[in-house]
């Protein structure tokens, strides 16, 4: 069985690795980073068998109920998370927060927010890692590189124990590594569980998921085109350079309007289009977006009017046993990272047959 995987953000990676755990011959088309470059690193929703699986063959997340500290002062439950936040669930004592001279990081107003509705103690202390000039207005994902650097990180737990004074964990910025998390490392050398914080789209757990798809990919040695489809038809998938790739089965995992996906189109009669030509229709709730004020379609101004939920819940309504979705271009599905990997896996898995 020969299957085509369009789209390598969350959904499908997780139908490749599915498709070819099942036995199938697997081509994925690569086009631009999608909504899975943006994800913060928290796994929301419920986790199943098929998520497991794909987080497992990733070695990028622990699965399972936790909680851990957003940049914002709170802290949140969530179902997983990137290696290389701090679970505070396994947290008994003190927190230290790490003081740092960085224009994005404010320990001090850190530590007082999370004591506020928190049993734990959340001390800001300085613990004498320091930036060069150049570092203290560089986005996290740059710091995280230079981190992923042995030397880097011994430095910082050096740093880190002369500073405990019987603290039993620390949070720092997020700059635990882009090539791959080094929070278990971080931990390690300094004796104390390490870890970063939540923040919420400009973090590098965007880039880990890149870097450990492409780990994947490279082992697996997956025939990976770059670009992006133009047109899908059953058993044929063309590509905007002109190469056709044949095939038994299709699965698409474009995203959505956010990553691009789903076009916006306003003034034309259906209000959103797909980005390459398909034989599916796009719809929301099991309706089509037909035609504007029809009975039987969804009225498109009530997607994008202020206070309209529709929006990121438009997607694909029809498919074929050989031209499947998941992830964001599903209509109507929750957008977390847990139902990509989900979906993408089971649909993965049932193209391969």
């Amino acid at each position: 069985m020969k299957v085509v995987v369009v789209g390598s953000g969350a959904a499908g990676t997780a139908a490749v690795i599915s498709a070819r755990a099942a036995g199938a011959d697997v081509t994925l088309v690569r086009g631009r980073a999608g909504a899975s470059a943006l994800g913060s690193g928290a796994l929301d929703g419920v986790i199943d068998d098929d998520a497991k699986s794909i987080t497992s063959a990733l070695e990028l997340h622990a699965v399972g109920a936790c909680s851990v500290a957003t940049s914002a002062g709170t802290i949140r439950k969530a179902s997983g998370h990137d290696l290389s936040l701090l679970d505070l669930d396994q947290v008994k004592g003190p927190v230290l927060v790490a003081r740092v001279a960085h224009v994005a990081w404010d320990a001090d107003a850190l530590a007082a927010a999370f004591s506020e509705n928190d049993p734990r103690a959340f001390v800001a202390r300085d613990v004498g890692i320091v930036l060069h000039t150049d570092e203290r207005a560089m986005n996290h994902v740059e710091l995280a590189a230079r981190h992923d650097d042995p030397a880097r990180l011994s430095r910082a737990a050096e740093r880190i124990r002369s500073a405990l004074e019987g603290a039993s964990a620390v949070l720092l910025p997020p700059w635990l590594g882009a090539a791959a998390p080094r929070a278990k490392e971080l931990s390690a050398l300094a004796g104390v569980p390490c870890g970063e914080v939540l923040v919420p789209i400009d973090g590098p757990a965007g880039v880990r998921f890149e870097r450990a798809r492409d780990r994947w990919l490279q082992n697996a040695r997956i025939d990976a085109k770059p670009g992006r489809a133009s047109r899908v038809s059953e058993g044929k998938v063309v590509l905007e350079s002109g190469e056709e790739l044949s095939c038994d089965a299709i699965v698409l995992a474009t995203g959505g309007v956010l990553a691009g996906g789903i076009v916006y189109t306003p003034g034309e009669p259906s209000t959103f289009a797909l980005s390459y030509d398909a034989p599916v229709q796009l719809g929301l709730d099991g309706m089509p977006l037909a035609v504007p004020g029809s009975m039987y379609g969804v009225p498109p101004e009530s997607l994008v009017w202020p206070g309209g939920e529709g929006l990121e819940r438009v997607g694909i309504v029809s498919h074929t046993s050989a031209i499947r979705t998941c992830g964001d271009c599903a209509s109507s599905r929750p957008r977390t990272m847990l139902e990509a990997l989900s979906s993408g896996a089971r649909v993965g898995r049932e193209s391969a047959r």
